[in-house]
């Protein structure tokens, strides 16, 4: 994604712009993206910190829309008539302005999307079209990133999916495991990563996604109880036991549903026995879902 500010003395020819913090990429940022036209860009307002739902870097790869960055915390200060003022300096051709219901701007979010026109007609901008995406809703629930992040958090990965119009997909590199799911229980993938936001802790059915391949998968996440206490995320592909995997590759998990909470087992062969389970589940739910 490349960086909005350092187009500022050489300006790009875009003219309708889509402005939001599409932390998520769900349902609501797809639709608010559509409504640019053909010649638009989205502008990403981003937070530098993680846990992420997207990260930054993959954003553009949801949409069609080319997509640039502007951190928040460059323009945090700036004054209403400031940031559109910026807006118009690096898109001197802006002809249309989209954001959704709730969007704020300005200081200490002073603006909101009421003040946009009357802003606009104070710069001479009178012909430029502002288009407001109402609140987009499932269930009742409006389509937003805070509702995902707790649905995620509390492992309704279901709904979290629904809302995302996707699996919540999360990457990460191969490390070295403990050796044991592959001597005594079940062989997995360790993967690990800092950039996203966990599920809550437990065993999930979902995609594992190598190279060009994708592989119905039994995912945990969460602390192994049974053995050395510490966290990790395993996958173990299902009916695959001939994949090798380097360290330090990079892999793909996507989330399809949750089948149960994490567990302590005082025994090696009641854990086995339980994946075995888990393994049986998981074939069940994915049995008709295109990955």
């Amino acid at each position: 994604m490349k960086s909005f500010l350092s187009f500022a003395n050489s300006k790009l020819p875009y003219d309708s712009i889509a402005i939001g913090k599409f932390d998520a990429m769900h349902k609501a940022h797809l639709k608010l993206l559509d409504l640019v036209g053909d010649n638009g860009l989205a502008l990403s307002i981003t937070q530098v910190y993680p846990p992420f739902i997207t990260p930054p870097k993959e954003r553009e790869t949801y949409s069609r829309v080319p997509f640039y960055g502007l951190r928040f915390d460059v323009i945090k200060s700036y004054s209403s008539l400031e940031f559109l003022t910026l807006l118009f300096t690096i898109l001197p051709h802006l002809q249309k302005i989209v954001v959704g219901y709730d969007f704020c701007f300005g200081a200490n979010r002073i603006s909101s999307t009421s003040d946009i026109k009357p802003l606009l007609n104070v710069m001479g901008k009178t012909q430029v079209e502002v288009v407001i995406l109402e609140s987009q809703k499932f269930n009742g629930m409006p389509i937003h990133t805070s509702i995902i992040k707790e649905l995620i958090k509390y492992g309704d990965i279901v709904n979290a999916n629904i809302m995302l119009h996707r699996f919540y997909t999360i990457k990460g590199l191969v490390i070295a495991g403990q050796g044991i799911g592959k001597k005594q229980l079940y062989p997995t993938i360790n993967i690990a990563t800092t950039l996203y936001l966990l599920p809550q802790y437990g065993v999930y059915a979902g995609f594992c996604y190598l190279r060009t391949s994708i592989y119905k998968s039994v995912i945990f996440v969460g602390n192994r109880l049974s053995t050395d206490k510490q966290f990790c995320i395993e996958c173990h592909i299902i009916e695959e036991s001939a994949i090798e995997v380097s360290r330090r590759e990079s892999i793909k998990i996507g989330f399809v549903e949750r089948i149960r909470n994490n567990q302590k087992f005082e025994k090696l062969e009641d854990l086995k026995a339980q994946i075995a389970q888990d393994i049986h589940k998981a074939k069940q739910l994915l049995s008709n879902i295109d990955s």
